[in-house]
């Protein structure tokens, strides 16, 4: 009996033992084990000009591939000067030099050592001259090497010889318009710009614009003091017009209630000896959270003025919530009445730590709140500080660690990267992740440290992810109009399905609905390519399929054609075209629409936005549960040390060029045909760019009027088409003689016969691009080829206010045509558009 006692009582005291070395564990860490994170150590770099700071550098460890570092751009003062300063933040600097390359980073303009500089205890004050061997009005970047003790650290700018580009009183104006909106007396003056009216929204404060009150410019009712001195980044330059956008944190007062917030503000001014004019104003505030404010309110927490497009993700149960806000990521667990801050680069008012270069995405969570997320850009600090990459970390809710268990390295732009992994990230139950990088599907081992292809080459249109990134599909054809198998892949489970079509079929994904698969069916005799080489993919019939290939829905309609579709929740709608009277091309019908009658429940936590009276509209989490305030617990895990390096370098073998559509925000989107890009950057005032960081086109002020001189009349000959007429005088006008009409008899396309005549050139085709938007390279002295039925076509070589001119060889003259009557004529022949670019050299 005796020995039953000691027996139990040992039970009693390891059992005991147990509860407190896991509780020490689970609040702290393992001491010997984990560490927090170290603290920004790079020095970072400031243009200046006329004592006004702007074009923060942040330093880079590796050497970037600089074409798409698009983030500043730095006009050179009067005689190419520049200028600008280091903070050391206590590094001592071995010496300083820098590199003038071409955009596309192959030719090195300039290499030169920096000897005079002024150097004080905090920093290094420069002023260096470019030297004369670059152009006028041509863009290049400009590398500084800041050599440590330690290392040599990498800062990267866009420079453009401009002395006449005004960017001090540019500078100037929206460093003024800034400090007016915190002085509602001073801010009186600001009316005269502001275009107030029933597009803005004065409800809220999270994102004010040029149509909002005045009330609301200058924040409405809330006491704001500045906490931080605005960055001021000049995206776009010209001579006239500029982009620049400030980035900034403040706080609130109400009694004795403090939250702090970050700003980011976005002006497009255009700038005469007259006056400056404001053509597009907006504001973005959201609040930085702070699990121990006064926050929690029954089932709520309270989110602030923010967006409401909250990035969360629940375990099956709904007990254990993960959430991102302000590139902050937070774990709710509601059975241990725990609140864990898992990541988070800022460090105080560190501005180095508030860059905001990277995101973070939730990429699982399970019932015992372990969660598996990926930060992703440029790294503030910690291990991998002044790196650009992917880093996957697994939370353990248990020991309250965070351990980065693989990274990642990128050598291009944080916006690239985002466009790429925003469109596949995903990780399943056996840990694989799957990412999108480069035109290829990645499937990624992290516990062997290794990676293999999937999919590879995918063109814009070929491949198709679910909402929930779970759901993949792709064709089996580098042609995505010549394909006979799609294969429909769960990412989750690895299980794979083949959808063939036979014979004379063809077959293109169109996206998925939920989980389920949207596919369409063309007759390839159907398929068509017109004489630009834009191709038509009309399906007679489409599907709605579930992965175990089951049809749960058709689409088909005689005579009637899908050639697109959008989805939006659980409607989709169709494009639709139909054979023209000839019974050779397609004329547009209505569109058309399948409706989804599966509704998607919704989880356990939901988002709100509720109005109030001293924040106007703010985000609301509302929970499973009410939370316990008094018995909340607070964590901040700490991170696993590991030896050695958890470095994964990828290659992938192919790397699909695109087009990159950059807009206030950064890239709007990414696409395979230049066409689609100028579309999406006509609409939202932004601009196109290629693979090399050359311009494609871009919202620009153009001339009132422009005409290409030297291409005069040409009449169409004997059994020589309009079109080979065409093609001779833009050849002709590049200084290159061909027999285009043979070229086309042999079925070359506009764009293949262009391609293959000019050298160092890029041939776009623009089929679907508005008459506006091409006039942007007739502005630019190169004529623009529109094909309009068959093998006629016309020239376009110059434009007025009121007019186009057209060569047209039917006629062999030059001549005006409407602007209004040219934009219908074109658009009833499907502005069928063909130009091209000069290379930079």
């Amino acid at each position: 009996m005796k020995k039953v006692i000691i027996k139990v009582i040992v039970c009693i005291a390891v059992f005991f033992l147990t509860i407190v070395i896991s509780s020490s564990l689970y609040n702290k860490g393992n001491a010997d084990m984990t560490a927090t994170m170290d603290s920004a150590t790079l020095p970072l770099v400031h243009m200046t000009t006329g004592g006004i700071e702007f074009n923060t550098l942040y330093g880079y460890r590796q050497e970037m591939d600089g074409r798409l570092l698009r983030d500043t751009i730095t006009p050179l003062e009067t005689g190419r000067k520049l200028s600008f300063v280091i903070d050391k933040y206590n590094n001592e600097i071995k010496s300083l030099s820098f590199e003038v390359r071409s955009i596309d980073g192959s030719r090195l303009v300039e290499s030169t050592q920096i000897t005079d500089y002024n150097e004080d205890a905090d920093s290094i004050k420069v002023s260096v001259t470019i030297k004369d061997l670059i152009e006028k009005q041509q863009e290049y970047n400009w590398i500084l090497k800041v050599e440590t003790s330690a290392e040599t650290i990498n800062y990267y700018t866009r420079i453009i010889d401009a002395d006449d580009y005004y960017t001090l009183e540019k500078l100037a104006f929206v460093k003024d318009f800034h400090e007016r909106t915190f002085d509602k007396e001073k801010a009186k003056d600001l009316v005269a710009y502001l275009e107030s009216n029933s597009k803005g929204d004065n409800t809220t404060l999270s994102k004010v614009d040029i149509h909002c009150s005045l009330s609301q410019i200058t924040w409405a009712n809330l006491q704001i003091a500045k906490l931080t001195e605005p960055d001021i980044i000049i995206q776009e330059i010209e001579k006239q017009t500029a982009s620049v956008r400030m980035n900034y944190v403040v706080q609130s007062v109400k009694d004795t209630i403090k939250y702090n917030y970050l700003v980011s503000e976005y002006y497009q001014i255009r700038y005469t000896t007259d006056r400056v004019y404001l053509l597009d104003y907006e504001r973005t505030m959201n609040q930085i959270f702070d699990t121990q404010a006064d926050v929690y309110a029954s089932n709520k927490i309270m989110l602030g003025i923010r967006d409401s497009k909250v990035q969360m993700m629940e375990s099956d149960g709904g007990s254990n919530l993960a959430f991102v806000n302000e590139d902050q990521l937070f774990c709710y667990h509601a059975a241990d009445k725990k609140f864990s801050s898992l990541f988070s680069f800022y460090d105080k008012m560190d501005i180095r730590t508030y860059h905001n270069q990277h995101d973070i995405k939730i990429l699982s969570i399970d019932e015992t709140g372990n969660v598996t997320f990926m930060v992703y850009g440029y790294m503030n600090r910690g291990r991998e500080e002044g790196r650009v990459g992917i880093q996957i970390y697994e939370y353990n809710g248990m020991v309250n660690t965070v351990e980065e268990r693989i990274f990642i390295p990128y050598y291009k732009s944080f916006a690239t990267l985002k466009a790429d992994v925003e469109q596949l990230s995903y990780v399943n139950k056996t840990g694989t992740v799957y990412l999108y990088l480069d035109g290829s599907i990645l499937a990624i081992n992290m516990e062997e440290q290794s990676y293999a292809e999937v999919a590879s080459e995918l063109q814009e249109g070929s491949f198709q992810v679910s909402d929930s990134d779970e759901m993949l599909v792709w064709q089996n054809a580098s042609n995505a109009y010549d394909c006979t198998k799609l294969i429909l892949m769960n990412l989750n489970t690895g299980v794979r399905k083949e959808i063939s079509v036979q014979g004379g079929k063809r077959i293109l994904p169109l996206g998925f609905i939920g989980e389920d698969l949207i596919y369409g069916i063309a007759h390839y005799t159907d398929i068509s390519e017109d004489y630009n080489g834009a191709i038509t993919f009309p399906m007679y019939a489409v599907f709605i399929q579930n992965e175990d290939g089951d049809i749960l829905k058709s689409y088909e309609q005689p005579g009637a054609y899908v050639v697109g579709s959008t989805i939006t929740d659980n409607l989709i709608t169709l494009k639709r075209v139909e054979k023209d009277e000839k019974g050779t091309g397609y004329q547009e019908i209505a569109d058309d629409q399948i409706v989804n009658n599966i509704i998607e429940e919704s989880g356990y936590n939901t988002v709100e936005v509720v109005a109030t009276q001293d924040y106007e509209k703010i985000v609301q989490l509302v929970l499973k549960g009410s939370i316990e305030q008094k018995n909340l617990k607070f964590t901040e895990p700490k991170e696993v040390i590991f030896e050695g390096t958890r470095e994964l370098a990828i290659q992938v073998e192919k790397p699909v060029e695109r087009f990159y559509v950059y807009g206030k925000e950064g890239i709007m989107g990414t696409f395979t045909h230049s066409s689609d890009a100028i579309n999406l950057a006509y609409e939202k005032s932004g601009t196109v760019i290629n693979e090399n960081g050359d311009y494609i086109w871009k919202k620009t002020s153009r001339s009132t009027r422009n005409q290409i001189m030297a291409i005069k009349g040409n009449m169409k000959e004997e059994n020589t088409s309009a079109l080979a007429v065409c093609l001779n005088t833009i050849l002709s006008f590049a200084g290159i003689s061909r027999n285009t009409q043979s070229m086309l008899d042999n079925g070359m396309t506009v764009t293949e016969i262009l391609q293959e005549s000019m050298t160092n050139t890029q041939v776009l085709e623009l089929s679907g691009v508005s008459l506006d938007a091409v006039l942007y390279y007739v502005n630019q002295d190169i004529p623009v080829l529109v094909t309009l039925d068959n093998d006629d076509a016309v020239l376009v070589i110059g434009f007025n206010e009121l007019n186009v001119v057209v060569m047209n060889p039917n006629s062999g003259t030059v001549y005006k045509i409407g602007m209004k009557d040219a934009t219908q004529m074109f658009e009833k022949y499907g502005n069928l558009f063909v130009t091209y670019l000069r290379n930079k050299e």
